[in-house]
């Protein structure tokens, strides 16, 4: 070896020992063949509690360090024949007896013809406690979101107790729905708020049209039909995570574009407001109304297939049938008596 070449490997070694030395992870050297510590960095040494002398020339799990030693000679074997282990969150023992959760990474060098294996230990402690803070966070808003949807619910009861119970039928289904769908719980979250609150728009239509027994004029279901529409208006303007207020105004569009209060047509309406259709039919077409009978969930079912792929979306609609069929019912209480119209 030339002397250039002896102050390069210098050099080399050099900058290795402050990376070792200074890193904020641990890193342990252990011996490839026994599994025998040979260095510990100062970080893994305040982590563990051990001092160098104290794990230098043992074993892991000789010193409880590793707690299930089983498991451990079994991922050193694993670990000699591929390379490379990796634990996403592995309980150490530290010298006190406290378990401290780490990411344990092992990569096995050659260094010199001397087998070497590297551990990278990083402790989840952080990690873990931010994501318990953020779950708390979701939770913490999921309930405020649900405050929200009965504050609406409560104010709309006011003038007509018929259409909260409507709301928190349709919730029912339409989360029914987006499970059987296999949507992401988040997804689901918002299906569930945007049912509960999506016909807040009629709080602003006249309680003698909400309540009226026959059939309703021109201008009346002029001004039902507008409750899409002013439902959109209350809530545009508030920040949710889902399309809240596209699902409000979305919710009686059709794939056809008969529906309202813009026509819009199949791509253009959102998955969210097609699950809504659904659901919100099926609870409409199931309860009484003062001018007719129930025409029941059977009738309600076969309105739905009967639009399946022109009028509503055939897996949605698919979806809801799968649900009856397992046995699926409005168990929240019926109103004695209804003053929906039939033309919603």
């Amino acid at each position: 070896m030339t002397i250039q070449q002896s102050k390069i490997n210098r050099e080399a070694l050099n900058r290795f020992q402050r990376l070792f030395d200074t890193n904020q992870d641990g890193i342990l050297l252990l011996n490839a063949k026994t599994g025998k510590v040979e260095d510990a960095n100062p970080f893994i040494l305040e982590l563990l509690g051990f001092s160098r002398e104290e794990l230098v020339g043992k074993e892991l799990w000789e010193i409880g360090a590793i707690i299930d030693k089983e498991a451990a000679l079994a991922a050193y074997i694993v670990l000699k024949k591929n390379g490379y282990i990796r634990y996403r969150n592995l309980p150490l023992m530290s010298k006190s007896g406290e378990a401290i959760d780490v990411e344990f990474i092992a990569n096995v060098y050659d260094i010199d013809h001397h087998p070497i294996i590297q551990c990278l230990i990083r402790s989840t402690a952080k990690q873990n406690k931010a994501e318990k803070i953020l779950a708390d966070y979701k939770d913490i808003v999921l309930v405020g979101f649900d405050e929200i949807a009965n504050a609406f619910s409560a104010l709309i009861e006011k003038r007509d107790s018929y259409t909260a119970g409507h709301q928190a039928r349709v919730a029912r289904l339409a989360v029914a729905i987006a499970k059987e769908l296999g949507l992401p719980p988040l997804i689901i979250d918002g299906i569930n708020f945007a049912a509960q609150i999506h016909d807040i728009g009629k709080i602003g239509v006249p309680s003698e049209i909400l309540s009226k027994s026959g059939i309703l004029d021109a201008f009346e279901v002029a001004m039902l039909r507008n409750h899409a529409k002013a439902g959109f208006d209350v809530v545009k303007n508030m920040k949710f995570p889902w399309p809240i207020a596209l699902t409000i105004l979305q919710h009686h569009e059709r794939l056809d574009g008969s529906g309202y209060p813009n026509q819009i047509s199949d791509g253009e309406i959102i998955y969210e407001a097609r699950i809504l259709a659904v659901a919100d039919t099926v609870e409409a077409m199931s309860s009484r109304r003062p001018y007719r009978a129930t025409p029941g969930v059977d009738a309600a079912l076969e309105i739905i297939k009967a639009g399946s792929g022109t009028l509503f979306d055939a897996d949605i609609v698919n979806a809801c049938l799968k649900v009856f069929e397992g046995g699926f019912q409005f168990d929240i209480a019926l109103p004695p008596e209804s003053h929906e119209t039939e033309h919603l």
